[in-house]
């Protein structure tokens, strides 16, 4: 396992920008998916921020929901539920596309098939299809649900993000989404603290982080919102452990991260 973005004190700034910290080649397409909690959505277009900021062409999309995003966020948006609409031939490089299949009564974006991204990914279209793959209703902690997280078959890169704020507060609804699931895999009660340990058990269980993942992914763990001294010495400590159990991961990034405007 490699530790990235960790310094010696437990700071950690995107320095050279999220998609470096990722070992994105920019040569190479890429389909990255991120799971998990803790700023899913804010990672997902600070990704899609700085690699259109190298002329790449960047879809941003969900196989589930999403917030609809600000127009700042994007160049252009399409909500189809047609198979290869038109409107995805003609991409501009240094551009952001968003794309769902509808927009909820809620306002919400709602996601398109997986399949659909695997075939996008074939054409080639896009350098960069950055995909959100399940839902944590703003918690900073989540175990998946049986039908969770969907994850295209085709993608190259998964991210399993996981909020530090979680750290130090109970196993209750109020912090943790799919309570009852996480309690069951974990072996935890309601109630108890979220600790390292608890979190390093997240990560490497089969059911946790990286359920479903495909075999040819990569995997990152993302640890955000390291904002205060208790919450980096805790991702140092989530790092030391996933080490001592020999956890096989491309990196572990800490962070930071916020929403970024363009």
């Amino acid at each position: 396992m490699k530790s990235i973005g960790a310094e010696a004190a437990g700071q950690a700034v995107y320095m050279e920008g999220l998609f470096r910290q990722i070992n994105i080649d920019l040569m190479k397409k890429e389909m990255i998916c991120l799971v998990g909690a803790g700023g899913k959505t804010s990672a997902m277009f600070r990704l899609a921020q700085e690699l259109s900021a190298e002329s790449k062409k960047v879809l941003v999309t969900t196989t589930t929901e999403i917030f609809f995003p600000d127009s700042e966020q994007y160049d252009k948006i399409i909500i189809t539920d047609s198979a290869l609409p038109d409107m995805l031939i003609n991409i501009e490089s240094g551009s952001i596309t968003v794309c769902g299949r509808a927009v909820s009564s809620e306002g919400k974006l709602l996601g398109v098939d997986q399949g659909f991204l695997d075939v996008l990914f074939l054409k080639g279209i896009f350098d960069y299809i950055i995909v959100e793959g399940d839902g944590s209703k703003k918690r900073p902690i989540k175990a998946p649900a049986g039908h969770e997280p969907v994850i295209p078959s085709l993608t190259t890169k998964v991210l399993g993000l996981i909020g530090l704020d979680s750290i130090g507060k109970k196993v209750f609804t109020e912090f943790v989404h799919r309570q009852e699931i996480f309690c069951s895999i974990l072996g935890c009660s309601e109630g108890d603290i979220i600790d390292a340990d608890l979190i390093s058990r997240l990560i490497v269980h089969e059911e946790g982080l990286f359920k479903a993942v495909p075999p040819q992914a990569e995997r990152y763990v993302v640890l955000n919102k390291a904002d205060e001294e208790n919450e980096r010495l805790a991702a140092l400590e989530i790092i030391q452990r996933l080490s001592d159990m020999e956890y096989e991961l491309e990196g572990v990034v800490i962070s930071k991260l916020r929403d970024v405007k363009p």
